[in-house]
């Protein structure tokens, strides 16, 4: 199987695991909501000890199956251009020639996805072949079909701002933030745009509240940007939050309800 040929490609299942490095968990999309089947703690992708890895695999059984894989092994960038090129080939070599200006590593190690989110930017997308590899090896060692390889960010991002959502009656969320385990992935946006996404690890809630503040301060100073309104998906992370509309209340950020069809394809959303 060509991995890479699975990356953002095809339809999405109505099966299909998300998966961190503390754990997968596996859910399946029906016509009233997300049901969960089956969840695995486990030390790194897919490392989990074999009574588990076996269950999973029973719990899994002959459907196929697609994939969400948290952004821990991702690497994002938003390009901005004076203008771009018509055709996603030539599209695509752009952000090429730009990305090899300022990524330090050989490119060929990584799946490489261009998207376009409008206008004259596009977002670079990397994951690592060998932690694709992993996850490929682990279905096709248990003889299970794997159709779809995603990354829940990114799937998050367009549930929220590509227009896939019809149940806003006011204007999408500005930025969005996910958790899981102690990952935190934060996403600013305008007019359904990301403009820019930041990575960072935090163990503690004083851990995420200082992290969250000093994103917001690069932001206004960089961008000349004050973010309002902010989604959040918690996920599962290390540690738990005493007063979480507080946070936001000290952020200057209004915490957004998320309509039913974002958990329809990913849990978590608060």
């Amino acid at each position: 199987m060509a991995i890479d040929k699975l990356f953002f490609a095809g339809k999405r299942p109505a099966r299909y695991c998300v998966i961190g490095t503390g754990g997968v968990e596996c859910f399946l999309r029906e016509r009233r909501g997300l049901r969960r089947l089956h969840a695995v703690e486990t030390s790194g992708w897919m490392n989990m000890n074999p009574d588990d890895g076996e269950r999973l695999a029973a719990k899994l059984g002959k459907h196929a199956w697609g994939v969400f894989l948290r952004s821990d092994a991702f690497i994002f960038n938003v390009f901005d251009f004076e203008r771009l090129p018509h055709g996603e080939a030539r599209r695509r070599e752009l952000a090429q020639w730009r990305l090899e200006k300022v990524f330090p590593e050989d490119t060929t190690d990584f799946i490489h996805a261009v998207l376009h989110p409008g206008g004259k930017r596009l977002l670079s997308v990397l994951l690592s072949k060998k932690d694709a590899v992993v996850v490929e090896n682990w279905f096709r060692e248990h003889s299970i079909r794997l159709t779809f390889l995603g990354n829940s960010t990114i799937e998050l991002m367009n549930r929220l701002w590509a227009g896939k959502l019809k149940t806003f009656s006011r204007p999408s969320p500005q930025v969005l933030v996910e958790l899981d385990h102690q990952l935190g992935m934060v996403v600013f946006q305008d007019s359904g745009r990301p403009y820019y996404i930041r990575k960072f690890r935090c163990d503690s809630e004083d851990g995420f509240r200082r992290e969250m503040r000093k994103t917001l301060e690069f932001v206004k100073s960089n961008y000349t940007r004050t973010p309002r309104t902010v989604a959040f998906f918690p996920g599962k992370p290390v540690f738990t939050f005493s007063q979480p509309t507080a946070i936001w209340r000290e952020l200057e950020l209004r915490l957004m309800a998320i309509p039913a069809g974002v958990k329809l394809t990913l849990p978590g959303g608060e």
